[in-house]
């Protein structure tokens, strides 16, 4: 066992939990693959260094790992949850092109690190999500980095024209069937 499995173990332990073979290999699998993973693509990392582990074994290692604060779910919105080592509280960043998630520090540190306006219940955490075009692809992508410029890209990475066409097509449809729908009465 190296240092940083010894490491892991006295992480575990320190949680209350016990350093089952699954937890270990979730939590050194996420440590070495770093950034922000899906269970999935922890599972095919584990698969492809010779690990033999079931998906839903991933699944429940992440979630215990998750709720004893070794590993944190990274609110980034919509699609597959997306796990990372905890590593303290801070905020995420989502290109609209690529979907890379980058972390962002949090001025203060600590969750909840916003506040509401009035009496709407305790507050154990808050979240923010920064989202736009990322570095990588505004150099990338220079007719995509005028039409950001301009906010002529939706939140989806389309681009505004692309967005007319289709709510065009999907319009046009609609008429249609509804004439055909209107014939056959």
């Amino acid at each position: 066992m190296g240092t940083s499995d010894a490491g892991l173990v006295e992480r575990i332990q320190a949680a209350g939990m016990r350093a089952t073979g699954p937890r270990l290999a979730v939590a050194a699998a996420l440590e070495e693959m770093g950034g922000h993973r899906t269970a999935d693509e922890v599972h095919a990392h584990l698969v492809r260094a010779g690990t033999r582990i079931p998906r839903a074994s991933v699944y429940n290692a992440l979630a215990a790992l998750t709720g004893a604060g070794i590993c944190a779910v990274a609110d980034v919105g919509h699609g597959p949850a997306v796990y990372e080592v905890n590593r303290g509280w801070h905020h995420h960043f989502v290109c609209r092109i690529c979907r890379r998630v980058s972390d962002v520090d949090c001025e203060v540190g600590t969750s909840p690190c916003l506040t509401p306006d009035g009496a709407v219940g305790l507050v154990e955490q808050a979240q923010v999500i920064f989202r736009g075009i990322c570095p990588e692809c505004l150099a990338g992508a220079p007719d995509r980095t005028d039409a950001a410029a301009a906010g002529n890209i939706t939140p989806e990475g389309s681009t505004r024209e692309q967005l007319r066409t289709r709510t065009a097509r999907t319009s046009t449809d609609r008429v249609r069937a509804r004439r055909t729908d209107e014939e056959d009465a």
